[in-house]
């Protein structure tokens, strides 16, 4: 069964603040899980990245390997795709990269 990732993020507008947030569903639709995690003050490129980072992290852990990912910012898939974002969310495309790569079954759209 093919597991779909949304990701998103909110910021406080008085602090600044960032939190990325995620949901997964099952190939049905059904909600399978959400999450979120405080990110503090940081780029919207570096929320999203957590984001699809933590989504994947978890749908590894429980042993799911047919992922498709959605994100509706294009900077961030050209991004993962040719690892050519700013310098300080390298780290964070290569270990998504390195998951990607192990499962030919996941995409990202």
């Amino acid at each position: 069964m093919c597991f779909s990732l949304n990701t998103g993020g909110a910021v406080n507008s008085v602090s600044g603040f960032f939190a990325a947030g995620g949901v997964i569903h099952d190939g049905k639709g059904n909600w399978v899980l959400g999450y979120n995690r405080f990110l503090g003050k940081c780029s919207v490129a570096i929320v999203e990245l957590w984001g699809i980072l933590d989504d994947l992290l978890i749908l590894q852990n429980q042993g799911y390997n047919e992922v498709a990912i959605h994100s509706d910012n294009l900077e961030i898939v050209i991004g993962i795709s040719n690892s050519i974002l700013e310098e300080s969310s390298s780290n964070l495309i290569r270990r998504i990269q390195q998951i990607l790569a192990e499962e030919e079954k996941r995409s990202l759209r």
